[in-house]
Parts: C-alpha cells; structure tokens; sequence
C-alpha cells in the first residue's frame, strides 16, 4: 500500500521506487537452495570452507555459549557440522573398512561382515546429516521490507497490539522433558499477569481507556463494518471461541507438547463476561478436531461452569477410546452451509480438487466469532498462526484413509513458490469462519519454534527477550496482519530452523499474499469460499518490518501513510478530534469521510451514522461538524 493509499499488487509484479519482480524471479527466490552436487572441483573448496566454518564457530561460542544464537553463528553451524560430519564419518568409513579387510584375511568373516555393516552404516548416516543440513532452509522473505499490499482492517486500520510481560512465565528449560512437572501450570504461568497482558490489548486495540470501553467500541466497529448499524453486543447474541487444541489428544492429557496455555483462555472469558458482558451461556469454545483438556477445562469450568464446551467428534467410529464428559459434548456439524475450496487454478502437481467440507454449527449460529491461536512455527507450512487455526474447523478427521484433503493440502508441501492458490483464504475469507470474526488473538507465552510432540517451550534471543521465554500476547482486528508480525517474530528467532527440518517450506508468507490480495491474488484464483459467485475482497494488510531490533512497520514510520500495519506495544496515544481517518493527523484526509456521511437526525445511531464524524456529540452530522473541523486542523498525534 503506498502513501496515498493505493494498493499494491502482487510482489512479484512492478512496485513504486523499484525495479519490479517479475514472476520467475520470484519463485527463484522462495525456492530452498540446494548444493549443486558432490563436483570434484569444488571438493576441496567445501571443505575449505566448512574447516573454517567449524573454527569461526569454536573460537566464538565457547568462550560464550549464548553467541550461538547469533545470526552469523546460525548461518555457520550447518556449514560446520556438516563439515565435522563428513570428516568423522569419511574416518569411521576407512577405518571400518581396513578392519573388515584385516578380520577377513584371518578368516574371521563374521567380524569382517560386522565391520562391513558399521562401515555401511557410517556411510548412510553421513550422507543424511549431510543432505539435512544441505535442505536446511533460511526462509527469505519475496518483498522487500516495508512494503504494505492489501486493505488494512479495524478500528484503526492495520493495528497489531502486542503485550509483553516476562512475570508471566516461569520455566528452566531442563525440565522439558519431565513427567511430573508442566509449563502450563499455574506455578510457571501466571494468571493476574497473563489478565493484564489480555487487559491491555483490548484497550490498546480500541484506543480506549477501560476494558469494557474497548470491548464495546470492538463490537461497535464489527458491526458498523457489517451493515448491522452503530450497535454494540445485544445480551442472546451468540461468540464462539475457536481454540488451537491440536495437541490435545485426549482428556486427561498432561504433556509438555506446544500447545495452548490454559491461562490465555481463562483471560479471555473472563474479559468476556467481566468487561464485556456477555453471558456464560452465549459463550461456546469450539474446536471440532480435538478435545478441551482437563487442564483447560477444569480451569474454565471452575469459573464459568455456563459455557459450552464443545469437543472432536472424529474419534466416534474408534469407539471413543479416548473416554468422553457430559459436560464437553461432541460438535455437531451443519448440514448446510458448506465450506468451498476455490482452487480452480492450483498448480500443484498432481493438481487436487477438494470436495466442500461441513461446517461446526457453533460457527453458523454465531453472531461473533474469536479466533485465538498459538504462535509456533509448524513442519509443513513453515508457521501456524491465527489462519491455520482454521484447520481445527473441519468436520472430517483428517489422517488415515479417511483424510480430508483440505488439510492434507498444507500450505507449502506441494507448492512451495510464491503465486500458488493457499486453501487457508478460504478459511480466512467464509462469511461463518474469517468472515465472522471479530478478534483475532495469538497465544505467545511460550513462542514454539515448531508443532507437535517434539516441540518445546524455547527461550528467545532477540530484543526484548534477551535469552527469556516471549511472554507475549498479540491481538488484532485485521487477520493478516497479525499473522504477518507472528511471521516476523518468528522469523527472527527461527529462521533457519522455523518449523523443524522435515520438509521443504519455500514461500510460508505466499498465504499473506494471497489473502491481502484475495479479490486480485497473484496465483489468480477466483477466492469465492460461499460458491455464491461474490470473490472475496482484501482480507487485511501483510508486510515486513524493517527489521528485528526496531520492529517497525509503514505506520510506525510514518504516521500519516493511509495504508500498511502498525504495531503498538505500550500505550497508545489518545484518539485525536477530527482525526476521523486515524491517520494521527487533522488533515484534508479527514474531509472526504466527513463529507461522504449522510446527514442524520437518527437520536438511535443507525447505519448511516459515522460516530467519528460527529465532532460536537450531538447525534447528527451536519455542518457544525464542518465548523468544528478547522479548530483542530493540522493538530498531529
């Protein structure tokens, strides 16, 4: 998005102030860089390289064992091991060898078959430590830093919130992989900590002053933005509350796996019924692929024994082995409406068409949807954020015979270039899922670097962490914004090992760039997730910060730029009269909007009635408004 307000094209495509990206150039630059093959003339020339890798690396770490999450220490340890790797195993090899040559001139063929087998072995496990280190991948970014595309979402457009609170977890990463002990418990994650960092959030999201002040400007904004008028949350009005339970297997799970903390759920239904004002019973949390853990639940029950707690119904043809509570019942899926995979022009080879998959009847008969996911990078798709939460709203089990081909088409597996159809815009985009959400909340407390049963809580380098767990919670009302910086702060911590090393990952920001440009994609897919012959429009902004000690995007640069993320981590500063853009300045911005609203005498605010245009409170807009605008002209924020 440039300064004006326009927005950007694909990132491949030409851009303002450079050169342009033409398509080709854009997949080679996501694709994983790979050795050009064992050529005699560079043999000596690696392992030149690889000695001083390895003495490089030696000299500067073990004098200080933290330099080894430094950047160029990442870039040089592959380089290192693999060199140290080929050494030790080229020498077992020989060595193996003469023995088994030795031990058979004695006759002793046995022990020369043993050696036989060590040496076989040494030489296979060279080979695949090798071929890992040279598959490990750097994820690099297509466009540059800085440079907005799509229509930033929210009450100010583009708003990324980010609390930061090191009290709140309290954990020494020697007891990982203990039994009796787990990260997620209330003595290493703090409760009041946890609720001020969610506190904060909700007021710097809304610019508001209380909590209960921000949650009615958020519902105000959602439903101003979906033609429902100036109204807040009506009492009957129905939430659901999609968790990322992917690792909770079973009820009585108690590992130390990446998963959610059950202190972010207990924070926000708290903010729910305590400063919203919702009713427990209107509240349902829902993930239709997994269950709602005793570790969760007896802390959500404990409070608000009204909710609905609503688990996987996947497991019923296993006979349920994993046992079953009354008070989590089985989500039912809708019969209709259906969820529509748009992937007309997917160029994954072989090409796959995803039949339409039922949806959660939680999601269809909300009137409000939050989406509170965990920031952790994944295997597959490189990261798992708030988009890829809506994997766990499926209503076939994935895996197995029975697979569901969405999730079996993870983002970059296939695909691994920019330009491809991404099934998560879809996800994103459904009027029932993306589509009805109001908040979209990343859980990062802990900040896995990769999902599943290996992953751990792992501490951070970069400022502000400083070799500390993140501790963090991120909230936004724009959904490609959010994970865009989720992206960015993993990125910096994991960079060269985001999401394991299991699989090639290539462009993991290609779903940002689908979706901010979801009615112009640079795959070309028409994104109509309804099948109802209406593409979906931009779905937020994506970019990149500057860079990972200033974390600074478009809007933090520069105040008065129209488009691009912000991303606030203290208080922000106070609303500004006649800034009705929200662009932090009293400008000729702020008069097309005024202008554009209809004069209105509506004493109940309706649909044509722009709060923000109303300078003097009087429930009109009129040209007193006009009056009162030059009286702030020129003020900045």
């Amino acid at each position: 998005m440039s300064s004006d307000g326009t927005q950007h094209p694909c990132p491949h495509r030409s851009r303002a102030g450079s050169a342009g990206h033409d398509h080709a150039r854009l997949r080679r630059a996501a694709r994983v860089i790979r050795p050009a093959g064992n050529l005699v003339r560079m043999k000596w020339l690696w392992l030149f390289t690889g000695f001083l890798a390895l003495v490089w690396f030696l000299i500067r770490v073990i004098p200080k064992p933290s330099r080894a999450s430094y950047p160029c220490q990442r870039a040089a340890f592959p380089l290192a091991s693999g060199f140290l790797g080929y050494i030790l195993g080229g020498g077992v090899i020989i060595l193996a060898f003469r023995k088994a040559k030795k031990q058979a001139s004695q006759a002793r063929y046995f022990l020369a078959g043993l050696c036989i087998c060590i040496s076989l072995m040494a030489a296979w496990l060279t080979i695949s430590i090798n071929s890992r280190e040279a598959l490990a991948e750097t994820f690099v970014p297509a466009d540059p830093p800085n440079s907005p595309m799509g229509i930033a979402k929210g009450i100010y457009p583009g708003r990324v919130v980010w609390a930061h609170n090191p009290d709140a977890t309290n954990w020494k990463t020697q007891w990982n992989n203990r039994t009796d002990i787990f990260y997620w418990d209330d003595n290493h994650t703090d409760q009041a900590a946890v609720d001020e960092m969610m506190s904060n959030c909700i007021r710097w999201l809304a610019g508001e002053e209380t909590d209960s002040a921000g949650w009615d400007s958020l519902f105000r904004h959602f439903n101003l933005t979906r033609g429902r008028g100036d109204v807040g949350y009506s009492s009957g009005q129905k939430i659901a509350i999609k968790p990322s339970h992917v690792e909770q297997r079973k009820l009585d799970y108690e590992v130390n796996y990446a998963d959610q903390s059950p202190q972010v759920v207990v924070g926000l239904l708290k903010q729910l019924v305590y400063e919203a004002g919702v009713p427990q019973e209107c509240i349902t949390i829902c993930d239709s692929s997994r269950y709602i853990t005793n570790k969760t639940f007896d802390r959500c029950y404990s409070l608000f024994p009204n909710v609905h707690y609503l688990v996987t119904n996947f497991y019923t043809d296993r006979g349920d082995y994993r046992y079953t509570d009354p008070r989590r019942p089985p989500v039912l899926p809708s019969r209709e409406p259906l969820i529509h995979y748009s992937n007309i022009n997917d160029k994954s080879n072989p090409p796959r068409a995803i039949p339409p998959d039922r949806l959660p009847m939680p999601f269809v008969e909300a009137d409000y949807v939050i989406n509170l996911g965990v920031m952790k990078g994944h295997s597959a798709a490189g990261v798992t954020l708030c988009a890829k939460n809506w994997y766990g709203s499926f209503c076939r089990r994935p895996g197995g015979g029975r697979q569901n081909d969405a999730h079996h088409m993870l983002l970059n597996e296939y695909t691994p270039e920019s330009g491809h159809y991404r099934v998560l815009v879809d996800l994103m985009g459904h009027e029932h899922l993306g589509g009805k959400t109001m908040l979209f909340i990343l859980d990062g407390l802990w900040g896995f670097p990769w999902h599943g049963s290996s992953s751990r809580p792992t501490q951070w380098q970069n400022t502000p962490f400083n070799n500390d767990y993140p501790s963090s919670i991120l909230m936004s009302q724009d959904m490609v914004a959010i994970d865009s910086v989720a992206l960015d702060f993993l990125r910096a911590e994991f960079a060269d090992n985001m999401g394991g090393r299991r699989r090639a990952r290539g462009a993991i920001d290609d779903y940002l760039h689908e979706a901010a440009l979801a009615n112009d994609p640079c795959s070309g897919t028409i994104y109509d997730p309804e099948a109802n012959g209406i593409p979906l429009d931009s779905l937020g902004v994506h970019e990149h910060w500057n860079n990972p000690l200033d974390k600074e995007y478009s809007r933090n640069l520069d105040p008065n730029m129209a488009g691009g993320i912000e991303l606030i981590c203290s208080e922000p500063r106070i609303p500004l009269a006649g800034d009705i853009d929200k662009n932090r300045t009293v400008d000729a911005l702020d008069l097309e909007p005024l202008a554009a609203s209809r004069l209105s005498s509506d004493a109940v605010a309706g649909s044509d009635y722009d709060p923000t245009c109303d300078l003097n409170d009087d429930r009109e807009i009129n040209l007193v408004d006009f009056a009162i605008l030059p009286h702030f002209w020129l003020q900045k924020n």
